[in-house]
Order: structure tokens, then sequence, then C-alpha cells
């Protein structure tokens, strides 16, 4: 990789990572995901200062180009994070819908001891 190709991609890199961090420093992104796009931001940093391990993982996985292998790795990472957000959403929908039935039982009780209640007027 040339000089220039290389400057950028670091440059790249290393804008992306800081964001990540900086993000996750004023709480915009949660702690639960922050290990997957730093993990991102890592590997992205070392793809860039150990090319030749990006061309040795291009011919060990035969693939033609190294840009073939950054979007095979690309499609790893987003089918990666398709499942850990359907971990999370799957894990909310299950706490959700023990909230209502919780709020439906306090509720019915709510109603229950309102109508034994005698009222004001006796």
């Amino acid at each position: 990789m040339y000089l220039h190709q290389t400057l950028v991609s670091l440059g790249i890199a290393l804008a992306i990572l800081v964001l990540i961090i900086r993000l996750i420093q004023k709480g915009r992104l949660d702690v639960a995901y922050c290990w997957l796009w730093l993990a991102i931001g890592f590997i992205m940093t070392f793809i860039v200062l150990k090319y030749d391990w990006l061309i040795s993982l291009t011919h060990l996985i035969g693939a033609v180009v190294p840009t073939n292998t950054l979007f095979f790795l690309g499609l790893i990472v987003v089918l990666l994070m398709c499942l850990q957000f359907s971990i999370v959403i799957t894990l909310q929908r299950r706490q959700i819908k023990r909230l209502i039935q919780q709020l439906a039982i306090y509720d019915n009780e709510l109603m229950c001891l309102t109508r034994k209640t005698p009222g004001i007027d006796g």
C-alpha cells in the first residue's frame, strides 16, 4: 500500500476510534454495545498498520484482491451486529411483556380495592 493511502486510511481508522470513545464518554453509546464498536475501531487500525497480514488472509481464504477480503470481513461484522441487536430486541420484548403483565395485575388489584373501600360519603 502506498504511503498516502496508508496515512489516509490510518487517519480515518483513528478518527472512527476516537469518535467511538467520545460517544462512550458522553453516554451516547451504551456500554453493552461499545465492545463490538471498539473492536471494529481497533481492527480497522490494525489492518492499516499490518496490511501484509490482510494480504496473507486474502490468500488464505482464496480471495483475489484484499478489497474482497475487507468486504467479506465487513459482511461478517454486519451479521454479528444484527445478531447482537436481535438478542437485545428479544430480551427487551420479554421485559416489556413481563412489565405489561405486572401492570395488568396491579391495575386489577387496584380496581378490586377501590370497589371494596367505601367512598367519602360513606
